[in-house]
């Protein structure tokens, strides 16, 4: 890939960026007031989820998170849009809360409760009016996206081009749970005006979930390889099975899948292989207060007719940084495990990537 095609995929980031960013909302408005433990506290409900408000106070810089339980009185000073159970929408002002709900009150209408709960996301009309980016989440609120690219380039006395493109995918809307992910990587190396490939690599997959009962959920998974500098040529992995969520919010996640799966491999020079294995996995996600995002992902396959020569393992850690959003940093090592024939390429791969992440 050129060096013109990567400037225009790096333009391609920072007009996205500036599109969708957030509109500054600088008109006068009333403050909101949010009672907590006795003490008022006044300034803007920022946002509203099942736990509690993010609340920027008149006084001093940046945000800070409230619990619900620790509000005793609160109230808007401007019209908030609230996002509740499973699509239903609510608009007005706050004037209160009692009994595990929220009052917010129709311009003309009557009070409504919402259980504190029950609420997925919320923010003030006059965002949601302003940003682009914040419609396209709340309206999509079951929807998540990212779109990732890293690039290097070196001139020694090997020139090296670099670059790693990557799409996310998820949508949860009990009970389905779907994750498309996409990723590809390329390197070209240049000794003395002679060109070689030194890495083309791409993997994708899609997941889909469906809850069985209150922990349990049934599952497939389609997932493709290829790295040819590896004489990869191709590796098809289904796999499907049940699985059991330890936890899960609009944040956090921690999971278990396991069931069976089949490898059907093509390595360059070496022919076909293919086997039936068993297959267990694991993913959490840990997002905290100030945006920083953890996600780990394994998936373990074993063949059933020869465990020591039929095994696939793939390991990722991801660390997300909010820059300026939609911007973020992304950080991830992976680490492959395989029955690789060829004894100079080995079975063990380890890679790390950084990367700036636009996140929807």
């Amino acid at each position: 890939m050129t060096r013109r095609m990567v400037g225009i995929l790096i333009l391609l980031l920072v007009w996205t960026a500036a599109v969708y960013g957030e509109d500054d909302t600088t008109a006068e408005r009333w403050p909101d007031r949010v009672n907590v433990k006795g003490q008022l506290l006044e300034g803007q409900i920022e946002g509203l989820d099942a736990r509690g408000i993010v609340f920027g106070t008149s006084f001093g810089r940046g945000t800070i998170r409230i619990d619900y339980a620790d509000i005793t009185h609160i109230t808007s000073g401007r019209p908030l849009r609230i996002y509740f159970g499973s699509d239903e929408v609510e608009q007005g002002f706050l004037t209160g809360i009692e009994n595990g709900s929220l009052i917010l009150e129709r311009p003309g209408g009557k009070p409504v409760p919402i259980r504190q709960d029950s609420i997925v996301t919320g923010l003030s009309v006059a965002e949601y009016e302003a940003s682009g980016l914040k419609r396209l989440r709340t309206d999509f609120r079951h929807w998540n996206a990212s779109l990732n690219l890293g690039w290097r380039y070196e001139e020694t006395t090997i020139d090296k081009n670099k670059i790693e493109f990557g799409i996310g995918l998820r949508r949860r809307k009990k009970p389905t749970r779907m994750v498309f992910k996409f990723d590809y990587a390329y390197e070209l190396q240049s000794v003395e005006g002679t060109e070689m490939t030194t890495k083309d690599e791409l993997s994708t997959f899609f997941l889909g979930e469906f809850d069985w009962k209150e922990k349990w959920f049934l599952f497939a998974r389609p997932a493709v390889d290829r790295d040819k500098p590896r004489l990869i040529e191709k590796r098809y992995y289904p796999a499907a099975g049940v699985g059991f969520r330890f936890y899960e919010d609009q944040n956090h996640l921690l999971q278990i899948p396991f069931g069976v799966g089949y490898v059907d491999e093509t390595f360059i020079g070496y022919g076909d292989n293919s086997y039936t294995s068993v297959y267990i996995g694991f993913e959490g996600i840990y997002t905290f207060d100030s945006g920083i995002t953890m996600t780990g992902n394994m998936l373990y396959m074993l063949g059933l007719s020869d465990p020591d020569k039929e095994f696939l393992m793939r390991l990722y850690f991801e660390l997300k940084l909010p820059i300026v959003d939609p911007v973020a940093l992304l950080m991830r090592v992976t680490n492959i495990n395989d029955n690789n024939p060829a004894p100079d390429v080995g079975n063990n791969k380890l890679t790390t990537l950084t990367a700036i992440s636009l996140d929807f």
